[in-house]
């Protein structure tokens, strides 16, 4: 398959990037010429391609799936070949994995894992109605867009991994499935019909409740046989959050016999949406079954679980150790095969000297891809890294090259991204926009945008804010953006005249300026009213300058000097609003005028808490010593406690 370099298929797909690899095909994001739109377009292996009747048998599953048309199965849009190159173009899912969700995320609540199988289940039961069985259902195969839907992909693969009329697990020595989630029936070898994929869905439940498969071993095998022989423990065992529903539907959904299971997957969705519902579910916990005594797999690399080899005795047979011990010798006898094959001991020179192998070529693969695939041909990874342009992770060279016979066991040297060499953020508040520029471009970046605010700190130029922080790391040829004093903020002066003092000082606060108030003599206005103000209403100053206001005291003939007891026809009394209630109160009682302090009503006026709102008698009025001045002041806050 000569894809590395691709730049398109069938003239129409036109690709973006590289998505991901698997044993069979490899993926790419790609967009749809004709139809504008990105796809998904998986292209087959060499080794399938060059198989005829594989590629005919997957043409027709293809065709068969493309029909399936389900909001929770990934679209199947197109089949189709390329010099020799087979692909199919699907649905682009713009999501993560379920795997990867758990994996990163840890398990689920009940509630949402119920709502994910529900949509699942209804995807197969789609699917089971058009003759096509899953055989692959597992957390890597269920996709959850950015929006939260649910989308089963890889219908209709392993199907064509098998003979036609034929439907066991294994075919030209592959695993067709996966251990972890495999029926117990599928692990046998046996027949499969759609309680197979009901059973692997109860799995993938299993998981995502509890943070892990029900079933661990060293080998596929020995998970394998786990599913045929041992009994899970209830998810609740492992969660105490899982409801006694919950755990009855996956036990129900996993038993060993497919006749105990769900008849179809459409039974299973509607248990489901009863739980989710709050209804009792039809399933009931099964009766826990003494566990098997487990015989330990061989270790191995090899997935092979060849058919025919059952893995679980006749029911009352004497010989059942002797089916055991014959099934696990056949299945070591086939591994060993498999690895002498893989590891090219038949080719060239087998006979003598250290087994060798062909050094596959891991150039533009993630590290972890490239290592493992390098396990794969028994060859040992050194890593080292090194400042590139590469995405970080990224091998970038490798020795030996690709191709390169060595000796089984025998260390390839990797050299991988760490990704363009990073910067470090400058400190650039208080520099000039240009000064900051120049700090920008000496660290290798660039100044991204600017904005001019008002800032009550800094000078008209100068920056006040950046995007990024000091010392961050970034890469080369990043954009900073930063913010520019435009000087002071300009604020328009309210208007005030004719409002009571209080009202006119408490308007001009709350517009970020500074009152001073003059007091002269009016015949016509009434005393603590606002006569006239400086700047005029609507202009625009500078936040925090001052406004100046005058307030009437009344007629000229009638001054109102400050309180004084000092004549026996005593004195006029002055406004009093918007001055503090408790000052007032002090200088009044220091006259011998005695003062009352009263609580406003709510609204009376929008001066500061203890702010005199009013008074009684009002300004003018003649007061004596013995006399009493009732205060109307803005509520304070409720005292503190032990005040």
């Amino acid at each position: 398959m000569n894809t590395p370099n691709r730049t398109a298929f069938g003239g129409r797909y036109e690709v973006i990037e590289r998505a991901g690899a698997g044993g069979m095909a490899e993926v790419y994001r790609a967009r749809d010429e004709l139809l504008g739109r990105e796809v998904a377009v998986k292209v087959l292996s060499e080794r399938f391609s060059r198989d005829r009747a594989f590629v005919e048998r997957f043409r027709r599953e293809a065709q068969a799936v493309a029909n399936l048309n389900h909001p929770n199965i990934v679209s199947l849009y197109d089949f189709g070949s390329d010099d020799s190159t087979y692909y199919i173009v699907m649905e682009y899912i713009d999501g993560r994995a379920l795997e990867d969700i758990v994996r990163d995320d840890g398990p689920l609540l009940p509630e949402r894992a119920a709502e994910i199988a529900g949509d699942v289940a209804r995807a197969l039961q789609r699917a089971h109605k058009a003759g096509l069985i899953h055989r692959d259902i597992k957390p890597s195969n269920i996709m959850m867009t950015s929006s939260g839907e649910v989308k089963v992909t890889d219908f209709g693969i392993v199907r064509a991994l098998s003979n036609d009329g034929e439907q066991t697990m294994t075919q030209a020595g592959m695993v067709i499935g996966t251990a972890a989630y495999l029926s117990p029936e599928q692990a046998q070898g046996k027949t499969l019909d759609a309680r197979s994929d009901v059973y692997s869905l109860g799995v993938v439940l299993y998981e995502v409740l509890t943070g892990g498969a029900p079933f661990k071993g060293d080998t596929p095998l020995s998970v394998a046989y786990k599913h045929v022989r041992e009994d899970a423990p209830p998810p609740s065992s492992i969660n105490p959050d899982v409801p006694e529903g919950l755990d009855a539907i996956v036990m129900k959904a996993m038993a060993k016999n497919p006749d105990n299971r769900y008849g179809s997957a459409a039974e299973m969705a509607e248990d489901l949406d009863r739980f989710r519902a709050g209804h009792k579910v039809h399933a009931t916990p099964l009766l826990a079954t003494s566990a098997a005594t487990v015989v330990s797999a061989p270790r191995g690399d090899t997935e092979v679980l060849p058919a025919g080899a059952p893995l679980e005795p006749r029911p009352g047979s004497r010989r059942a150790g002797l089916y055991v011990a014959a099934a696990l010798v056949g299945l070591a006898l086939i591994a060993l095969l498999a690895y002498l094959l893989s590891s090219n001991f038949f080719d060239g020179g087998g006979g003598g000297g250290a087994p060798q192998v062909r050094v596959p070529g891991v150039v533009g693969l993630d590290v972890d891809q490239a290592r493992a695939n390098l396990q794969d041909f028994r060859l040992e990874s050194s890593v080292e890294k090194t400042t590139n342009e590469a995405p970080a992770g990224e091998v970038i060279s490798q020795d030996p090259e690709g191709g390169t016979r060595v000796e089984r066991g025998f260390t390839v040297a990797l050299t991988v991204s760490r990704g363009p060499t990073p910067s470090n953020v400058p400190e650039l508040v208080g520099l000039t926009q240009e000064d900051a520029e120049a700090a920008l471009e000496g660290e290798g970046l660039v100044l991204g945008d600017t904005t001019d605010e008002p800032s009550e700190e800094f000078d008209e130029g100068i920056v006040s804010d950046q995007s990024l922080d000091p010392g961050e790391e970034v890469e080369e040829g990043s954009a900073v953006d930063v913010t520019v004093s435009s000087g002071s903020a300009l604020v328009p002066v309210p208007g005030v005249e004719g409002l009571p003092e209080a009202d006119a000082v408490a308007d001009i606060r709350g517009a970020g300026l500074a009152p001073s108030v003059e007091r002269v003599s009016d015949d016509d206005i009434a005393p603590g009213t606002v006569i006239s103000q400086s700047p005029g209403e609507g202009q625009e100053v500078e936040s925090g300058s001052t406004v100046t206001i005058e307030v009437s005291t009344g007629p000229e003939e009638n001054p109102i000097p400050a309180p004084s007891a000092t004549s026996d026809e005593g004195e006029a009394l002055r406004s009093l609003i918007g001055e503090d209630g408790d000052e007032v109160e002090a200088a009044l009682e220091g006259e011998g005028i005695a003062v009352e302090q009263v609580d406003a009503e709510q609204g009376a006026c929008t001066g500061p808490p203890g702010t005199i709102c009013s008074q009684e008698p009002a300004p003018g009025t003649i007061v004596t010593e013995g006399d009493t001045v009732t205060i109307f002041v803005r509520p304070r806050g409720p005292p503190e406690e032990g005040d």
